[in-house]
């Protein structure tokens, strides 16, 4: 009876830690919208979610349905927000917003998940949350990942995934990690594989198969240099070479890394290493010390030593150092924790324990408001837009047929004020392939490196042309609208135009 009683009791105040928990994470996840801004069609997001547009209005995008439908063909992503629009009625930039915020929350549950198992003090687990939502937007070294991103895209709910799947790994509940792991892969299959080399590595280190583990780094590197042998010879498009040659995708090459991305690899394996050093053999933090710097410098063994930008590219598409966006992850739980531990309970360095968090949140508040500096820090549903080219976008929305087919300058997104934002998914109208659908063609749909340069070059130079010039270019791809710069000389009728962009029509 006495011990029927005590497990009970145990159980209810189990239950209410745990609820209590789950509102102190539900009061967390708007101040981390707050400090890290949001922007739906933003940058990637104008990829992903102009997919999940045409998903439910399939007669959009007709004639560039190959480049919005790419990602839609590895990912439940877009079909599962499809079909929450369907099911809810409500408009998707209202869906999109509740996703984010929902994704904002899995993912500080995700870290608090991790830190729970890993840390035995309440002050340890929740500075390793809050460093988490300070972190929120931290640059994975030079991979072109951040922790989470200001908008939705599949990886908002793969990375709280892959942190479910480490949480389960570190109880040894091997079943539940695979299946976090397999979720993983449904929403984004490149990371799931990382996230499954993780788990794999650490279950070896966890059953004392540190040898195999080590064994096992070494296959993967050996089998990214078998790879490299057997595709050396294969013959590439022209179109294609030039895909994977863009200026602003040298991520994809570790060898075009600036010297402080490579410190973003280096500094944090070392840490990692002194970690494990002084941590006890059989702890948690020790296991995944070396887990990490196992799976991290087979990795960058892997990439330095076979992804070239001459080829062959199959490694290249797989993005190798994308090991390093968990690594971070994990690393950041860590670091908190460690502030909890060695600062939070001495009086003289309390202090210091929260504005350490507090810095990084103000540094990362004003990296993106330096990233989007036209745009406003969160761009909420139903308001005006504040960038001047999506001014225009929106215009082209209410103002111009619904099967109008533009041209624009290929380098759209990353001219003076766009802020990255994306032309097809606000304007809702059909786009020539530009250079963001140049990382559509080289990393996930290699047949349309053909289509995509044929577009390019007929828009390359675009606001420089003769009207002439345009019209023999673009008529042959069925462009009606022309989005240029304001400046951009035309005698052409353009109904819009504002103090950075006009919209014309092609006679």
């Amino acid at each position: 009876m006495t011990q029927t009683l005590l497990e009970a009791t145990n159980t209810a105040r189990a239950r209410v830690y745990a609820n209590r928990t789950a509102l102190r994470i539900a009061a967390l996840t708007p101040a981390v919208l707050l400090i890290h801004g949001y922007h739906p069609f933003a940058d990637d997001a104008g990829i992903y979610v102009a997919g999940i547009r045409k998903l439910l209005n399939p007669s959009l995008y007709r004639p560039d349905a190959a480049f919005v439908l790419a990602n839609t063909r590895y990912s439940v992503f877009a079909y599962v927000l499809a079909e929450a629009v369907r099911i809810t009625h409500l408009p998707l930039t209202i869906v999109l917003l509740a996703a984010h915020l929902a994704s904002i929350y899995l993912f500080l549950l995700a870290a608090w998940n991790v830190a729970e198992r890993v840390f035995a003090e309440e002050a340890e687990r929740w500075l390793a949350l809050v460093l988490s939502a300070a972190c929120f937007t931290l640059p994975a070294a030079g991979t072109a990942l951040v922790l989470m991103d200001p908008y939705v895209t599949p990886r908002s709910f793969s990375t709280p995934l892959g942190l479910f799947a480490v949480a389960a790994a570190l109880n040894r509940r091997w079943m539940r990690a695979a299946l976090f792991v397999v979720l993983m892969g449904l929403v984004h299959p490149l990371m799931a594989i990382y996230a499954a080399a993780f788990v794999i590595l650490y279950a070896l280190v966890d059953t004392h198969h540190t040898q195999a583990a080590i064994l096992l780094g070494a296959g993967g590197v050996a089998a990214a240099g078998l790879i490299t042998l057997t595709a050396h010879h294969a013959s590439v498009s022209p179109a294609y070479f030039e895909a994977m040659h863009s200026r602003v995708r040298t991520f994809l090459y570790p060898a075009k890394w600036k010297w402080y991305e490579d410190f973003g690899l280096a500094v944090p394996l070392a840490l990692f290493m002194l970690a494990a050093y002084r941590s006890e053999a059989e702890s948690r933090i020790h296991k995944i010390c070396l887990t990490c710097v196992l799976l991290g410098a087979s990795s960058v063994l892997a990439a330095f030593l076979f992804v070239h930008s001459s080829g062959p590219y199959l490694l290249v598409r797989l993005q190798l150092l994308r090991s390093f966006h968990i690594i971070y992850l994990l690393g950041v739980v860590l670091m908190g924790g460690w502030l909890g531990k060695v600062l939070a309970y001495r009086r003289s360095t309390r202090w210091l324990a929260f504005a350490l968090p507090a810095i990084a949140a103000c540094g990362l508040f004003a990296a993106q408001r330096a990233t989007y500096p036209f745009s406003a820090h969160i761009e909420w549903p139903g308001m005006q837009p504040r960038n001047s080219w999506a001014q225009a976008y929106d215009w082209i929305r209410g103002n111009t047929p619904a099967d109008a087919v533009f041209a624009a300058d290929p380098d759209l997104a990353l001219l003076e004020g766009a802020d990255m934002q994306g032309f097809r998914v606000t304007a809702e109208r059909s786009l020539l392939a530009d250079n963001k659908d140049q990382g559509v063609a080289a990393v996930m749909e290699p047949s349309l490196a053909e289509e995509w340069a044929a577009q390019r070059d007929a828009q390359a130079g675009l606001n420089r042309m003769s009207d002439a010039e345009r019209e023999s270019r673009l008529k042959p791809f069925g462009v009606t609208w022309l989005l240029l710069e304001s400046k951009a000389a035309t005698s052409f009728p353009c109904p819009y135009q504002n103090a950075i962009a006009k919209v014309c029509e092609l006679p």
